[in-house]
């Protein structure tokens, strides 16, 4: 049967009928707008692009307002979709660029936004986000100094888009993104916790992740099988840590991570030019404990055990 549900919101969407039999705790004006586009353009939502589409007014607001945009700023939109967003960022922004890969998405929405009084400063780039140059950006738009990046991530090509925005980052100031809520455990996760990881260790090296708020699934369209948290990314100066080779530094990361079972004593044997005995040497010189598992040990541990494998191995 040709048909979308979202069942808990008793939201049902057949492609000739919109019916809205209950929506609660919803911002009507979103819901309406959105799932009305969908309506309006024939469109169905491809599941091969993790395309969900943001249904709550409130929740909307609240992501604008954590970009705390004073006017002066530019903002890059990572998939727009309908643009559920990307009418109150045009209002807040000096310039707005949204990036959207779906062709009938951004056609829409660029027709959308030209009927749009407000919609002068926003600008529809049909492109893989992947592959977009963000350098390139800030740099044809000079009259912009400040761009920060908002976006709900697809699930299936978070960590890709996480990997390239840290790669970017010297072209903006912070971003806020919507990702899946185990996943911003991660991102924030500190040294004795579960969700600890050689991601966490990656991510804070780099940036400041603080999850703002959770998203339960009847926020979207269709409704997730997970609840997802808003992240905002600060990009972080110079690092205060000392760190003599950083390739090295990642690798040791990567070694104790990829065994996270097992102690360092064994997981750093993977290490080329680690032997038993310089190893040993290294629990007596670099004052980490080479008995204790990796989700123990802080980025700063991490930091002077690379610098002693370093001055071992060369």
């Amino acid at each position: 049967m040709d048909l979308w549900r979202a069942d808990s919101t008793g939201m049902l969407f057949h492609p000739n009928r919109v019916d809205f039999v209950l929506l609660p705790l919803l911002g009507l004006a979103t819901a309406v707008s959105q799932i009305g586009l969908l309506k309006k353009h024939h469109l169905r939502l491809r599941k091969s692009l993790g395309q969900h589409i943001l249904v709550d007014d409130n929740i909307a607001a609240k992501i604008t307002e954590a970009l705390d945009l004073d006017g002066s700023e530019g903002v890059i939109e990572i998939g727009p979709g309908l643009g559920a967003l990307t009418h109150r960022l045009a209002e807040r922004a000096k310039r707005v660029v949204a990036i959207e890969i779906d062709r009938r998405f951004a056609s829409t929405l660029k027709a959308e936004m030209d009927g749009f009084d407000g919609a002068r400063n926003v600008e529809i780039v049909e492109e893989n986000i992947l592959k977009a140059d963000f350098a390139a950006i800030a740099r044809e738009r000079r009259d912009v100094e400040t761009w920060k990046i908002v976006g709900n991530l697809p699930y299936y090509i978070t960590s890709a888009i996480l990997m390239m925005l840290i790669e970017a980052r010297e072209n903006f100031k912070s971003a806020v993104v919507t990702v899946q809520d185990e996943f911003a455990r991660r991102l924030v996760a500190a040294p004795g916790s579960k969700d600890y990881s050689s991601l966490s260790i990656y991510v804070q090296y780099r940036l400041k992740p603080e999850i703002l708020f959770t998203i339960k699934p009847t926020s979207f369209f269709p409704r997730p099988d997970v609840r997802s948290a808003v992240v905002r990314l600060e990009v972080l100066g110079r690092s205060s840590l000392r760190i003599e080779d950083e390739g090295l530094f990642f690798q040791t990361i990567r070694a104790a991570f990829g065994q996270r079972r097992k102690t360092l004593r064994r997981s750093l044997r993977t290490i080329p030019g680690l032997t038993p005995d310089i190893i040993g040497e290294l629990d007596r010189t670099s004052g980490v404990g080479l008995d204790k598992r990796p989700e123990d040990i802080s980025i700063e541990d991490f930091a002077n055990l690379s610098n002693a494998i370093k001055e071992a191995v060369g």
